[in-house]
C-alpha cells in the first residue's frame, strides 16, 4: 500500500445512487433463492415477477444459497436455504418464497442495509446496532477444520434469530456492511472498518491469515483514514472484497478467483491468488487520469466504471487485470452488474448481456455481448436496479 501513503483531503467521486422502489423479478437456480415455489429443482431461465411484493422492493442481496430483500418501509424478507437458521426466522425450515423476518418489525426497527455470506447474514438496523445470524461453525468437526464464523461472537450453536453484535454496541453507527464465506465487514460513520471471521485467504484484509471470532479494527484502514482515504463503497463475494476509496482508487483483498479482483500487479506473474492487505486494482489499461467512479463484484469477475464513461472487466480466467469492454462511444452507461460467468450493462440505448446473464444463450467468451430487450423481459417496465453475484440474479422494475 505504499502508493497510498500521502496525506490530504480527497474528493469522493462516487455518489450513493437513489433508486425508486419497484417490483422484484428473479431468475437462476430456483432452489438457491429465487423466491418461487415450483416442482422442478432446475434453473429458472427467464425473469419472473415475485408476487409477494407489490412495487415496494428497495434493495436485494442474493448470496450463494439464499436471498434477502429490504422493502421501502425497512422490512426485511428472506428466502432460500435455511439449514443453519440463516433466514433469521427462528427455525431451520427451508422457505423458497419470501418470509418476513419478524424480529425487526416486532422491535420497531427498520433494516437499512444487509449482506449475506454463504450461510450467515449481517444487517444494519435503525437503532444503530449490527445484527448477525446463521451458521456458528462451532461443532467439533468445524473446530477441527479450523472454520470461522461471521457472526462476531463465540456462539455454541447456530443462531436462527438476529442478535446484536455485542462488541459493536455503542460504537459509531454502521454505514456499510459486507460479507463473504464465514466473514463479515462493517464500515461505520467514523470511517472505521471492523472485520471478523475467516481470514486464512486474506478475507479480512488486515495483513494476516488468522481467524477472528470477535470484531477487530482493521489497522491498515486506520492508517489509510489518517492519510485521508475513506471507503465510499464496499462489496464482498465468496472470499474476496473490493472497496472504492475517494479519489477513484479501488483496492481488493482476499481470494481473487480467476482474476476477479483485478489486483495482479504483473500481468503474467501469478501474485494475486490470496491478498492479505488491501491492494490497488491494476490500472495498466486505463486512460491517463481516468478515475473509477463505481464497480461491481461477482463470483469470478468484476466490472469498473470510470469518469470517462468507460467500463473495464477483470476475471473469468480471461483477464487478471481490468481491460476495457468495447461499447459504442455515444451510449451512456447507466447501470451494470458482475455475476457468475456473466455480466450485464444497461446504457441509455441498449441492454447488453454476456453468456447466460438473463436468457439462455450460447456461451462465448466474455468479450461477446448480446443485445437483450428489457421491455420484453420485464413486462414493459423500467429497470431501477439489477444484479446478483452468484447463481441467482434479479431486477427491480417499475411497471
Amino acid at each position: 500500500m505504499n502508493c497510498l501513503t500521502h496525506s490530504g483531503l480527497f474528493k469522493s467521486l462516487w455518489t450513493r445512487p437513489i433508486y425508486r422502489a419497484g417490483n422484484l423479478y428473479t431468475w437462476g437456480v430456483h432452489s438457491l433463492g429465487c423466491g418461487i415455489n415450483q416442482d422442478s429443482q432446475g434453473d429458472q431461465l427467464r425473469p419472473r415477477r415475485i408476487d409477494a411484493f407489490n412495487g415496494n422492493v428497495a434493495k436485494v442481496y442474493p448470496s450463494e444459497y439464499f436471498t434477502a430483500v429490504i422493502t421501502d418501509n425497512g422490512d426485511l424478507y428472506t428466502f432460500g436455504h435455511n439449514n443453519y437458521g440463516q433466514l433469521g426466522l427462528g427455525n431451520t425450515e427451508e422457505n423458497q418464497t419470501p418470509q418476513l423476518v419478524r424480529f425487526f418489525r416486532d422491535k420497531g426497527l427498520k433494516v437499512t442495509d444487509v449482506a449475506l455470506g454463504s450461510n450467515h447474514a449481517v444487517a444494519l438496523a435503525s437503532d444503530g446496532n449490527v445484527y448477525t445470524w446463521g451458521n456458528a461453525n462451532n461443532s467439533i468437526w468445524d473446530q477441527f477444520q479450523g472454520k470461522a464464523s461471521g457472526l462476531g461472537d463465540n456462539y455454541q450453536n447456530n443462531i436462527a434469530t438476529p442478535q446484536a453484535v455485542q462488541k459493536l454496541v455503542g460504537t459509531p453507527k454502521g454505514k456499510f456492511v459486507s460479507a463473504g464465506i464465514d466473514y463479515s465487514i462493517v464500515v461505520n460513520e467514523s470511517n472505521q472498518v471492523y472485520v471478523w471471521g475467516a481470514g486464512k485467504r486474506g478475507e479480512l484484509g488486515n495483513g494476516c491469515s488468522l481467524n477472528f471470532k470477535y470484531p477487530e479494527l482493521n489497522p491498515i484502514f486506520e492508517q489509510l483514514s489518517k492519510s485521508g482515504y475513506t471507503i465510499q463503497k464496499i462489496k464482498s463475494c465468496f472470499a474476496g472484497t473490493l472497496a472504492l476509496l475517494n479519489e477513484g482508487i479501488v483496492v481488493g483483498w482476499g481470494r481473487s478467483y480467476y482474476g476477479s479482483l483485478g489486483v495482479r500487479q504483473q500481468e503474467y506473474v501469478v501474485t494475486d491468488l490470496e491478498n492479505y492487505t488491501p491492494t490497488p486494482v491494476n490500472q495498466k489499461y486505463f486512460q491517463p487520469n481516468e478515475k473509477v467512479i463505481d464497480f461491481d463484484l461477482g463470483y469470478n469477475l468484476s466490472l469498473f466504471l470510470t469518469d470517462q464513461n468507460r467500463i473495464y472487466l477483470s476475471g473469468f480466467d480471461e483477464s487478471y487485470v481490468p481491460r476495457p469492454i468495447d461499447l459504442p462511444k455515444d451510449e451512456k452507461i447507466l447501470k451494470f452488474s458482475a455475476s457468475n460467468n456473466s455480466y450485464a450493462i444497461l446504457t441509455d440505448k441498449n441492454f447488453y448481456t454476456s453468456n447466460e446473464f438473463v436468457i439462455p444463450q450460447q456461451k462465448r467468451n466474455l468479450g461477446f455481448l448480446f443485445k437483450s430487450q428489457p421491455k420484453e423481459l420485464f413486462d414493459n417496465g423500467n429497470i431501477e436496479q439489477f444484479g446478483g453475484g452468484y447463481r441467482v440474479r434479479y431486477a427491480i422494475v417499475n411497471n
